[in-house]
C-alpha cells in the first residue's frame, strides 16, 4: 500500500512540474517500471516455489500482491505515454574571416522539439527561433519622424521569426511500411542529422545551399528490413515521397498541379572486427524549383552518400548532381574524422559547390576539433579556407580572392 501511495505522489508531482522538467520525470518513471518488473519476476519465482510445496491461502496472497504490482506498472506506463516529450537545442557561435562579412557573435540556432507517440502513431514538431526582438514594445513607441532613421537597424535586428522545420504525423504499420504526412526535412544524411550537437563543424557543407531541397511538404512512404548475419546484420531501407514543388511558401500552396517526387534507397552492409559501420545510400528528385520571379523550372537531382566507421576513424561523404534550364550543378563534401578519446574528436573536410543558377563556384577546406564532455554538449572550433573557383559567372576580382576564417561554437541539447 505504501508503494502504491508513493507512486501516486510521484505521478502527481510529475504532472504539475513545468515542461522542461518532464524528461527527468519520464526517466524516473522508466526506472520505477524496471524496478517493479524485477519485483514481479521475483514474486513469480516465489509463487512457483510455493506451489510445488503447498497450495492454499499463502499462494493466493502472493498472487494478489503480484496483481497489484502489475496494475502499478500499467498505470506508470499510461502516465509516460500521456506526456509530450520536449527537447531542444541551443547553438552560440562566433566567426571571423577575410571576407566582406563582419566579425560577429551569433545566436546561431535555438530550436524546440516536441514529440508524441500514441500506439502506432507519432507526431514531431521542430521550431527554430531566429532574430527574436528584445523588448519589442520599445520599437512600437518610436516617434513617426524617427522611423526613417531606424530603418537600417530594423533591417539588421529583424522583427523576429519562428521557422517550422518539421511538423509531421506518421503511422507505422510495421518496420516494413510507414506513412508520414506534413512538412519534413529531406532524407539525405546531413539534413536528418543536422542538430548542432551531432555535427562536427559549426557550418553546414556549402553544397547544401543548392541541389536537393532542404524541406519537403507532402507524403512519404518508408520502411526497412534487417537480417542477422553470422557476426552482424545486413539492412535495407527505402523512402518514396510526393511533395509540393520547391519554392518559398510551398507549405501553404503550390504553383502548378504537377508535384515533385523522389526517393531514397539505403543499404546497411555487414560489419565485424574493427569495421563498425558501413552504410551507403542513393537519392533522386524530380520536380520544379522557383526562381526569384516565382517562375517554376524543371529540376532533376541525383545523389550518393556513405558513412563508414573503422575503429576510431570515421568517414562521411555526400555528392549530388542536378540539372535545371540546361545548366549542370554539382556539389560534394568528404569528411574524415578521428575519435581521439571519449570526449575529443578531430576532423577535416573538403567541399565544393558549382552552381551557375546562384552564381557560385567555391571550394572550401576545414579542419576542426570537438570537445564533448556529455553527448548533449559540444564545444567546437574550426579553421577554414575558402577558394573561389574560376568560372564565367564570377567576374569581379573580389570573387576570385581566397580567404581564411575561424569559427567557434558552444552547443547544448536538452
Amino acid at each position: 500500500m505504501k508503494r502504491v501511495l508513493l507512486l501516486v505522489v510521484m505521478v502527481a508531482v510529475a504532472a504539475a512540474r513545468p515542461a522542461w522538467a518532464q524528461q527527468n520525470d519520464i526517466a524516473a518513471l522508466r526506472a520505477e517500471v524496471a524496478k517493479q518488473q524485477a519485483a514481479i519476476q521475483s514474486l513469480l519465482q516465489r509463487i512457483d516455489a510455493l506451489e510445488k510445496q503447498q497450495a492454499g491461502s499463502s499462494t493466493q496472497a502472493l498472487q494478489d500482491v503480484l496483481k497489484a504490482q502489475e496494475d502499478e506498472v500499467t498505470s506508470i506506463r499510461e502516465t509516460m505515454n500521456s506526456k509530450v516529450n520536449l527537447n531542444g537545442y541551443y547553438n552560440f557561435r562566433f566567426f571571423t574571416d577575410g571576407s566582406e562579412t563582419p566579425t560577429a557573435f551569433q545566436q546561431h540556432h535555438l530550436g524546440l522539439l516536441l514529440g508524441k507517440q500514441l500506439g502506432k502513431f507519432n507526431f514531431l514538431m521542430e521550431l527554430e527561433l531566429q532574430n527574436v526582438p528584445h523588448h519589442p514594445e520599445i520599437s512600437a513607441e518610436i516617434e513617426p519622424h524617427a522611423a526613417e532613421e531606424t530603418t537600417a537597424e530594423s533591417d539588421i535586428s529583424g522583427e523576429g521569426q519562428v521557422a517550422v522545420e518539421n511538423a509531421w504525423m506518421e503511422y507505422n504499420h510495421n518496420h516494413f511500411l510507414g506513412v508520414r504526412l506534413g512538412k519534413q526535412l529531406s532524407p539525405q544524411y546531413w539534413w536528418q542529422n543536422h542538430y548542432p550537437n551531432l555535427t562536427y563543424s559549426t557550418d553546414a557543407p556549402i553544397y547544401l545551399r543548392e541541389l536537393f531541397p532542404a524541406e519537403l511538404v507532402g507524403v512519404m512512404v518508408q520502411g526497412s528490413a534487417v537480417k542477422p548475419t553470422s557476426s552482424s546484420e545486413v539492412g535495407f531501407g527505402y523512402k518514396f515521397y510526393i511533395a509540393n514543388n520547391n519554392f518559398e511558401g510551398n507549405s501553404r500552396s503550390d504553383l502548378r498541379d504537377g508535384k515533385a517526387w523522389g526517393g531514397r534507397v539505403q543499404v546497411k552492409l555487414p560489419t565485424g572486427g574493427i569495421l563498425k559501420k558501413f552504410d551507403v545510400a542513393g537519392d533522386f528528385y524530380l520536380g520544379q524549383t522557383g526562381l526569384v520571379t516565382n517562375e517554376l523550372v524543371e529540376d532533376h537531382v541525383n545523389g550518393f552518400e556513405s558513412q563508414i566507421e573503422i575503429s576510431r576513424f570515421l568517414f562521411q561523404t555526400e555528392y549530388a548532381r542536378g540539372t535545371s534550364q540546361g545548366q549542370v550543378r554539382t556539389g560534394y563534401y568528404v569528411q574524415p574524422a578521428v575519435r581521439i578519446s571519449d570526449d575529443w574528436l578531430t576532423f577535416y573536410r573538403v567541399e565544393e559547390l558549382v552552381s551557375p543558377r546562384i552564381f557560385t563556384a567555391e571550394r572550401r577546406h576545414l579542419a576542426g576539433i570537438n570537445y564533448r564532455p556529455f553527448p548533449q554538449i559540444a564545444l567546437k572550433g574550426e579553421w577554414y579556407r575558402s577558394i573561389p573557383l574560376e568560372q564565367d559567372f564570377t567576374e569581379s576580382e573580389e570573387e576570385h580572392k581566397p580567404f581564411n576564417g575561424i569559427a567557434l561554437a558552444a552547443v547544448f541539447f536538452f
